[in-house]
């Protein structure tokens, strides 16, 4: 493979999705390993809804059809899920240029006419595979995303250090569906019961305003603050006593799971989608509530005491960041996926 193209219908270079940042992330390091990469950016963001991006797709596919006649790539790995990909792979295909589809959106399925035009599927976890083969009727292959570079030295980090409080518990992406609810409960237990927690919401698609408009203010709950998005995940996470991942929907992977993991911050996350590899034996995870289709979550007693009996456990598992569980799970990963973007003919 001399020549790969990654192209999406979502925003790579600047996006804050997991898979953005994987994206980014894999195309260096197949940079890295000599490789020629060009990336197309698509207009959208992960979640957005795309009435608005009409024209911007149109700009997207033109780039192609003239990257296409200009500079052939060898394969291409295209990222999408909601069928505004399906032209793009049309145009591959007509054009003869084997594509891997990376289908990172395990709670949603897969588009027929897409799947029809691809060779390969790429999903980020052994969940997201067993659920994209039983909606799809056709194999993928599970491959773990790259995450953001840990440059933590061996060694570093504040294992084994004993601690008093205040805690730092950190929850990344404050919405509804990521267990919004979930850390309320746990924000008012903790308050009343006078424990040394204090929750870290960290900006995502949801920001202080959004929080704000549901009524959820920091000024106004003393063991609360909310923090902008931060690309430095060495700094997050040295600040972090534990991490909360209380998602509500099928997460395909968890990569805010295992990035805590790497850092050697303990995480209690729910036992939904891919979470559970996603964490290993670096926490535990808790079957989540039950909830509506707009992620209002009713807590009993005994659950909120169970996920406080686990935040708690957890703070006494800190371990020492793992920067070189990063780096071989990293090389697995871009070797996996040298080995499904060899060049080959299409169908």
């Amino acid at each position: 493979m001399r020549h790969l193209l990654v192209v999406g219908v979502h925003r790579i270079s600047t996006g804050r999705s997991g898979e953005a940042i994987h994206l980014r992330q894999l195309a260096g390091a197949l940079r890295s390993a000599g490789a020629r990469v060009t990336v197309l950016d698509g207009p959208m963001d992960p979640g957005a809804a795309g009435s608005g991006h009409d024209a911007a797709l149109r700009s997207l596919a033109r780039s192609l059809d003239r990257l296409l006649e200009q500079d052939r790539p060898d394969a291409a790995l295209l990222w999408g899920h909601l069928g505004e990909e399906t032209p793009l792979a049309r145009r591959l295909r007509a054009a003869g240029v084997p594509v891997v589809l990376e289908h990172p959106a395990a709670d949603l399925r897969p588009v027929a006419q897409t799947l029809r035009l691809v060779d390969d599927v790429v999903v980020p976890s052994r969940f997201a595979r067993d659920l994209f083969v039983g909606q799809a009727g056709r194999d993928a292959r599970p491959i773990e995303p790259l995450l953001r570079p840990c440059s933590c030295p061996p060694g570093a980090g504040a294992g084994g250090v004993a601690r008093s409080g205040p805690y730092r518990i950190t929850f990344v992406n404050p919405e509804p569906a990521k267990g919004l609810g979930v850390v309320m409960h746990l924000v008012v237990a903790a308050t009343r019961a006078n424990l040394p927690f204090r929750f870290r919401f960290v900006e995502g698609r949801w920001t202080a305003a959004d929080l704000a408009s549901q009524g959820i203010v920091a000024a106004e709950l003393p063991c609360v603050e909310i923090v902008a998005y931060r690309a430095d995940v060495c700094s997050l996470y040295a600040e972090t006593d534990l991490l909360l991942v209380p998602s509500l929907w099928r997460e395909s992977f968890g990569m805010v799971a295992r990035e805590a993991v790497v850092h050697g911050v303990p995480v209690v996350a729910t036992r939904t989608g891919g979470l559970p590899e996603a964490v290993g034996d670096g926490g535990s995870c808790l079957d989540p509530p039950e909830c509506g289709d707009d992620y209002l979550v009713r807590m009993t007693g005994a659950e909120v005491r169970a996920w406080l009996s686990a935040v708690v456990d957890g703070l006494r598992r800190r371990r020492r960041p793992q920067p070189e569980l990063l780096s071989r799970a990293s090389a697995e990963s871009v070797a996996a996926y040298q080995e499904v973007l060899s060049a080959r003919p299409t169908a």
